[in-house]
């Protein structure tokens, strides 16, 4: 499954998303606390957090399908004089 990221704030340390880029997604899974995570592949996707806690995956809701991803067109309309 392709996704693209939508939230690449506030990441815990060692989370390497960035907004806007197209990712592969290997696995996904619920977590403890009822969440779905992916894991993504070709970068890191575990670690710890500042408080302490380990963290494994990402939390799905910082993607959006690759497939409902559209450029927004814009439209300029310049007066010749």
């Amino acid at each position: 499954m392709k996704v693209v990221c939508i939230n690449d704030k506030k990441q815990p340390e060692g989370g390497e998303l960035v907004e806007g880029k197209e990712y592969k997604i290997e696995e996904t899974f619920v977590n403890n606390f009822d969440q779905r995570v992916y894991i993504v592949a070709g970068i890191n996707n575990h670690g710890t957090t500042k408080m302490g806690l380990r963290w494994y995956g990402y939390d799905a809701t910082r993607f959006t399908d690759a497939d409902n991803v559209y450029e927004e067109a814009t439209e300029y309309n310049y007066a010749l004089n």
